[in-house]
């Protein structure tokens, strides 16, 4: 049994707080309340709980990431990540500046175990290859940068499936940037001379106008630390969503 089928917030109209309720009464899997609708709903609201439940089973046999991520509500949509490890992929996206124009300096990527970097002007298309490879994006505030960042540098228009662990993160009262919350729940940062977006934008200048490899090291330990809180993060939003569920996490 999957957290998924566990989730009984993926039916139409069960909040987290009911999903709560209705698993402290005994119904712990998405097909038991399907089955037991007409017992516990009114006859529209079964009817729709099995509807959805039938869009559950055709997305889980085919494998839709993009069903689950967007059916989850807010602040629970890392669950969709237990199912989907092996096709998703944590990225962050640096620049070479904030301003109109921008172009991304390098890109870094985990997937279950692999970390990996890519770097504009030696291997940055290489990052398509694992953007074309992902059912589902994990990224920070990247709906809103990274990953429009990315449709301008390569010029795409179909994107994967995604999880804005600031959306997720903001459920909790979990606000402001990725460093803030990392001080609050714990990720401790390797000891690299780059410290936020604006040295990560110098390191890459002194690299490209003065061939610094140092200054380009520094820049790639950033962007994996930022990449390495990411995964901390969903795991440390994961137990919040699953408190007081009795959900097993396997």
């Amino acid at each position: 049994m999957t957290l998924l089928d566990q989730s009984l917030c993926l039916l139409s109209g069960i909040s987290p707080e009911a999903e709560i309720r209705l698993r402290r009464s005994g119904v712990l899997t998405c097909r038991q309340l399907a089955e037991e609708a007409e017992r516990l709903f009114s006859a529209t609201h079964a009817a729709r709980v099995r509807e959805s439940f039938a869009q559950f089973e055709i997305a889980a046999r085919l494998g839709l990431a993009e069903w689950f991520a967007g059916r989850l509500p807010a602040g629970h949509r890392v669950r969709a990540l237990r199912s989907f490890a092996d096709d998703a992929v944590y990225y962050d996206v640096e620049t070479d500046g904030m301003a109109r124009g921008a172009r991304i300096t390098c890109v870094t990527t985990l997937r279950g175990t692999r970390l990996r970097t890519f770097v504009r002007g030696r291997d940055l298309d290489g990052f398509l290859g694992e953007w074309a490879g992902a059912k589902l994006l994990v990224g920070f505030n990247s709906k809103r940068f990274d990953t429009p960042m990315v449709c301008q540098e390569f010029g795409l228009a179909a994107v994967p499936a995604q999880i804005d662990l600031m959306d997720e993160a903001a459920h909790y009262g979990l606000r402001g940037g990725l460093k803030a919350i990392e001080k609050r729940i714990g990720f401790v940062r390797s000891a690299v001379p780059c410290a936020d977006g604006a040295d990560a934008v110098e390191c890459w200048r002194r690299f490209r106008d003065n061939g610094d490899e140092a200054a380009l090291a520094a820049l790639i330990a950033y962007n994996r630390d930022d990449v390495l809180s990411l995964r901390h993060l969903s795991r440390h939003l994961l137990r919040l969503s699953l408190e007081n569920t009795s959900i097993l996490d396997n």
